[in-house]
């Protein structure tokens, strides 16, 4: 009998072995991912007896939305062993982990699918977008890459840069860290932008069939994106804020999950109108129901239904509703 639980210390190496088996990331990344990533506590896997069978990873982690700073869980590596699909363990595993973040005080989950019609039974749709730009430069312009820059000016530049988007993961220089880390393992190069001196943008491009692809470029000004993303090798991508003007093709990035929707809710809407949204959500049953634009739970006749999904759409910002809650840029830096 198969069984949902969550992850032990003493999972880490089937855990390893299912990413390594069904992601195509290089072995280093994977050790790193481990070592600075790996949360036991807030992850789940299904088990069919002592064999681990599918996983779902959980990263605390903080995200903000129109402003507003929420503890979040980063889901990701999110995986089934061949003979195991089609059985519905995806499914509760996302349950489970949701479920515990409910239990332990976090409002707010997000990811990046693979498939993001693996996730609309869940009712997970896309909250941001990312811009996705390939260079087309001289390709017998050799690349110049530039030495790592001190942690505190990469985190200051990253919190420059993306302050004013919804939907993105909030980071210290611990998680600063971290990530760099992640780009390092991977075989990551390092571009810089200054100005006057001083650091105002950067770029980390990984190796990727004969050219590069850059996951994470970030600057405190339009203009530098270009600068930056023009010092790449032909054939090269990378992955850019979604109103940074250049030209490439913009595609839906991630998701958002609702954990508490009356905590989103509450947070979220900065009117007393009296509006009465019945609720629809397929996967946590405490977000079914008719709430009002506090998160209160009410008795009235609803004067909208929506889904979870949707919901989110309107509170992220990636959809207006009304003129309750208008657009938002919506991006997330951290992607897995």
């Amino acid at each position: 009998m198969i069984a949902i639980r969550a992850l032990t210390a003493a999972d880490e190496g089937q855990a390893r072995d299912i990413w390594l088996s069904r992601f195509g990331d290089s072995a280093p990344f994977v050790d790193c991912f481990f070592h600075n990533r790996f949360s036991p506590g807030t992850s789940f896997c299904a088990a069919d007896g002592e064999r681990i069978v599918s996983v779902a990873h959980g990263t605390p982690m903080r995200v903000r939305l129109r402003g507003a700073v929420f503890d979040a869980m980063m889901i990701s590596g999110v995986a089934t062993l061949p003979g195991y699909e089609g059985k519905g363990l995806m499914h509760a595993l996302m349950r489970a982990l949701l479920a515990n973040c409910r239990d332990i005080g976090v409002p707010l989950a997000f990811h990046t699918p693979a498939r993001f019609a693996a996730y609309r039974s869940l009712s997970q749709i896309a909250c941001t977008d990312a811009l996705y730009v390939t260079q087309e430069g001289d390709p017998s312009v050799p690349v110049r890459w530039d030495d790592m820059p001190p942690l505190a000016e990469l985190h200051r530049v990253y919190n420059l840069a993306t302050t004013h988007y919804s939907g993105c993961v909030v980071r210290n220089e611990s998680d600063m860290r971290r990530r760099v880390d992640d780009y390092l393992a991977d075989g990551g190069h390092c571009m810089v932008h200054q100005s006057g001196g001083v650091l105002d943008g950067y770029l980390f491009a990984l190796p990727e069939d004969g050219a590069f692809d850059a996951p994470e470029v970030l600057a405190a000004a339009p203009g530098i994106y270009e600068a930056l993303v023009s010092r790449l090798p032909s054939g090269s991508t990378a992955k850019l804020p979604p109103d940074v003007g250049l030209p490439g093709i913009r595609r839906a990035q991630g998701t958002l999950a609702a954990v508490d929707i009356a905590v989103l809710l509450a947070a979220l809407c900065q009117t007393d109108r009296p509006i009465a949204l019945s609720i629809l959500d397929p996967v946590l049953p405490w977000n079914n129901g008719v709430f009002d634009l506090a998160g209160r739970r009410i008795d009235a006749l609803p004067s909208d239904t929506l889904s979870i999904g949707r919901l989110m759409q309107f509170l992220s910002g990636y959809l207006p509703f009304r003129d309750i809650w208008d657009v938002q840029v919506c991006f997330c830096a951290d992607e897995y």
